[in-house]
């Protein structure tokens, strides 16, 4: 069977929403294609991408939305293979879809876009570049629950719940055909479960106006999703749109098994995709992450730094870094120690500055690290990262080629502690250099677009005391030219 998102169906706005404008009853559709799959005409909807690389510290007011462009998404459920026919509103010269390593065949026939999809996965179509894209989602089935079996019941249509803070034994199911807009919130949780095939939709939330960093490492603005100190959480199938903040936050967590979310759709600043703060045995799996700001990363900050970093899996990921990193530990580092680290069987399509990173801000130990099987794509139309220095500053770097770095191991000091609101770590932070080691880099693979002749950079720096990045050691590279 397959089957698609439909959310313009049974919309009403009721109770401490009824006086929202009727916009949020229909959820527009995308003019930029037309797509058939398996011969029926299914929806493809519209939302708001990064336009450049372009970005500045949060001031306390939001990125200008005409820093933004639109760009279209397409969500599909299936268990069966998917013969899809697009067609392109806009012309082009190359039909470019993303992660080059599934290997699907695409065939151009004018204005249309011909392909099978024998399998579950999640891909982006780009038309010479990134502007314009679709997002293509094509994930296997969450079967529905009865409505008596879950705390939060979201069925077909348009939602508008807010903030929705989950305790102990608390479920959320997400219809294919529903729209959520809200974020959902859990602390001190234990045994929680957001699952489904549909869409959570963070546009309502605005950030909390304060300095930058406490607004992402606190609970005043929450993103998508948010936990801390929650154990035994399961996340699975959900897309994850126009997050306030860092889109998908765990603080202090044991026990999470993330798989098959789709976040993107991310423009504002700080929307980070997936944020493992001081949390240990946590999986994430088969998902995609188009993020603004980094991509998957793992942090350590104050208020949680008596729990390491440990015990932590990324597997079959799609990953789409606008600005920063993409697969990511640090640039905060505050905890004794970062260990039992896998990056693995995921393709990076868009890197940022640096597609492999390990950046140790402030004082632990990180060891026994791998990225494994990782494939990293060189596009000839990504262009530079800028910094936003005033209001009228403008993006400038149209045309300009820019690639990021394959692989950066670094310990610059974090001059900013990361200290919100009195949180003080004990005494024993803060006497030894940050050290890196251990560090394995094997099976990578590098896509090089046509036109591309210089090899990515791959850098070991200690900036704090000699010997204290040692043990990295990176296999052979393989480049792949387009």
């Amino acid at each position: 069977m397959f089957s698609y998102s439909n959310f313009n169906q049974n919309n009403k706005l009721a109770g401490y929403y009824e006086d929202l404008p009727t916009s949020y009853l229909t959820e527009p559709l995308s003019p930029d294609f037309e797509v058939k799959v398996n011969g029926v005409e299914v929806p493809v909807y519209a939302c708001r991408i990064s336009k450049h690389p372009f970005n500045r510290v949060f001031l306390g007011y939001q990125r200008p939305y005409e820093q933004t462009e639109r760009a279209s998404f397409l969500n599909l459920v299936s268990d069966e293979p998917l013969s899809l026919e697009i067609k392109a509103k806009k012309s082009f010269a190359r039909a470019l879809l993303k992660p080059y390593s599934r290997g699907v065949q695409v065939c151009v026939d004018g204005d249309t876009i011909r392909f099978t999809l024998e399998k579950n996965g999640h891909f982006v179509l780009a038309l010479d570049d990134w502007h314009g894209c679709l997002h293509l989602f094509n994930s296997k089935p969450v079967p529905a629950p009865a409505k008596s079996e879950v705390t939060h019941y979201f069925g077909a249509g348009i939602h508008v719940v807010g903030k929705l803070v989950l305790k102990s034994g608390e479920s959320v199911y997400v219809d294919k055909d529903a729209l959520v807009y809200g974020h959902i919130f859990a602390k001190d949780a234990e045994n929680i479960k957001v699952f489904g095939n549909g869409l959570l939709d963070d546009s309502m939330e605005e950030r909390f106006p304060l300095e930058a960093w406490l607004t992402c490492y606190e609970e005043y603005t929450n993103g998508n999703i948010r936990l801390m100190n929650c154990k035994n959480v399961e996340v699975r199938g959900v897309m994850m749109r126009n997050s306030a903040v860092w889109c998908f936050g765990v603080f202090g967590c044991e026990n999470v098994d993330v798989n098959d979310v789709k976040i993107f759709g991310q423009w504002r600043y700080n929307t980070d995709g997936i944020d493992l703060v001081n949390s240990q045995k946590v999986t994430i799996r088969n998902s995609f992450i188009h993020s603004f700001d980094d991509g998957i990363v793992l942090k350590g900050v104050v208020r949680f730094c008596a729990k390491d970093v440990k015990e932590i899996t990324a597997e079959n990921c799609v990953v789409w870094c606008d600005w920063g990193r993409a697969l990511e530990i640090g640039i905060e580092t505050v905890a004794r120690r970062f260990s039992s680290v896998t990056f693995k069987d995921c393709d990076v399509i868009r890197g940022g500055a640096v597609a492999l990173d390990i950046q140790n801000g402030n004082e632990a130990e990180i060891a026994q690290v791998r990225y494994e099987n990782i494939r990293v794509e060189l596009n000839n139309f990504d262009t530079p990262e800028v910094y936003q220095k005033t209001d009228e500053t403008v993006y400038d770097k149209e045309g300009v080629l820019a690639l990021p770095k394959l692989i950066s191991v670094s310990n610059p000091m974090l001059k900013r502690f990361s200290k919100p609101l009195g949180y003080t770590p004990d005494e024993s932070f803060g006497k030894n250099p940050a050290s890196v080691h251990d560090v394995i880099y094997e099976g990578i693979c590098v896509y090089v677009d046509e036109g591309i002749k210089e090899n990515p950079v791959v850098e070991y720096k200690d900036e704090r005391e000699q010997g204290k990045v040692y043990g990295i050691s990176v296999g052979e590279i393989e480049f792949i030219r387009k």
